[in-house]
């Protein structure tokens, strides 16, 4: 067998297994020995599946952001309608004929859808003006226009909504000038309102008097653009059909309320208020028990079946708001006679303990009268 004078001069290229030297097995003991460190791969994993994540996040928004825009329809005028159906008919058959006859003659179903498209086609931009989008109770949006009202029935939380609404979404500030509500906090009877917008339009408008009487429903609309007309005013049937409703039912509900309680309102704009103890009675109770006598009531129903009042001397009587004789008690109706309210105040002048006491008679009140 034939060496090669390579292999005979440098054997060790040619080696097969590894070298076991004394100091390779000790590093390599060493390193079996030491203990495996865990503390950093934890987090290293994290961080790449958080990148991985961000990155297929970033490419599936790219990727929706590439998507075709939606077709628009654009409304055609007739003009460009019989251009087109005309452009469709040979040259062969083309006759110089109104637009009527070339519409006529050419392809029936061709004619008739774009016919259709004429009349009934909506572009994106009217459509979603249409659309109606509610901003709260008492404010809507139809495309760049905001629509409000104010109802009698509102409470004063529901009038800061509206206010803040309208503020939010245009450039106009919506103020107060005048807030006040029925003695019950049921309704309002009197509001002052003012819009204005820097450097551009304004209004205003109120409603309410001294008859606590509910007020008449307010509304308006306004531009959210910078360059816009505003409107405000008693409701003129102007304003959307949602906003129109809401308030035909909030005047029909505080016109049940005002009816309901019309006494006590009466009572309460009519009453004298005197610095006392006082007590009340209804006119059914003196009805319920006639010719009971009590003295810390005012007045009795005799056996005449009239009031009468137990001392009529330093006495003063007030019937309906209004300061009357004592005699005229006698000539009340008892059947009339609604509520009694009697209030005793020290009189120093009389002498030491004495006293002088006011009655206050109240009759029934038909509803037109009331308000």
């Amino acid at each position: 067998m034939k060496i090669s004078p390579l292999f005979s001069q440098r054997p060790e290229r040619f080696a097969f297994v590894n070298r076991f030297g004394s100091r390779f097995l000790k590093n390599r003991i060493r390193m079996m020995n030491q203990k495996t460190k865990y503390r950093w791969s934890w987090p290293v994993y994290v961080f790449l599946f958080a990148i991985t994540g961000l990155v297929t996040t970033m490419a599936a928004v790219e990727k929706r952001n590439r998507t075709t825009q939606p077709l628009v329809l654009k409304k055609e005028t007739p003009e460009r309608a019989v251009a087109k159906v005309s452009s469709r008919v040979k040259p062969a058959s083309f006759r110089a004929e109104p637009a009527a006859a070339v519409l006529a003659e050419s392809s029936g179903k061709e004619a008739e859808i774009g016919l259709i498209a004429l009349d009934s086609a909506k572009t994106v931009a009217e459509e979603k003006s249409d659309a109606v989008e509610r901003k709260s109770r008492y404010v809507v949006q139809k495309g760049e226009v905001l629509y409000w009202v104010l109802t009698p029935k509102m409470s004063f939380n529901e009038l800061i909504e509206l206010k803040q609404t309208i503020e939010k979404a245009s450039l106009y500030t919506f103020d107060f000038n005048t807030i006040k509500f029925d003695p019950f906090q049921l309704y309002i009877d009197a509001i002052g309102v003012t819009i204005h917008q820097e450097k551009g339009g304004s209004g205003s408008a109120s409603d309410g008097d001294e008859n606590d009487k509910p007020i008449q429903s307010i509304g308006g609309y306004l531009s959210t653009t910078e360059r816009g007309s505003l409107s405000i005013g008693k409701m003129t049937g102007d304003l959307p059909a949602v906003l129109e409703q809401l308030a035909k039912d909030d005047e029909k509900a505080v016109e049940a309320l005002f009816a309901e309680n019309r006494m006590a309102y009466f009572i309460a704009k009519q009453r004298k208020v005197f610095s006392g103890g006082t007590t009340t009675v209804k006119g059914d109770w003196l009805r319920d028990n006639p010719g009971r006598r009590n003295e810390g009531l005012g007045v009795f129903i005799n056996a005449e079946n009239r009031l009468q009042l137990y001392h009529p001397e330093n006495v003063t009587v007030i019937i309906n708001g209004r300061e009357m004789n004592p005699s005229e008690v006698a000539a009340m109706d008892p059947k009339q006679l609604h509520t009694v309210i009697v209030t005793d105040v020290r009189d120093e002048a009389a002498g030491p303990g004495r006293k002088k006491r006011y009655i206050q008679l109240f009759e029934s009140q038909p509803l037109e009268e009331s308000r």
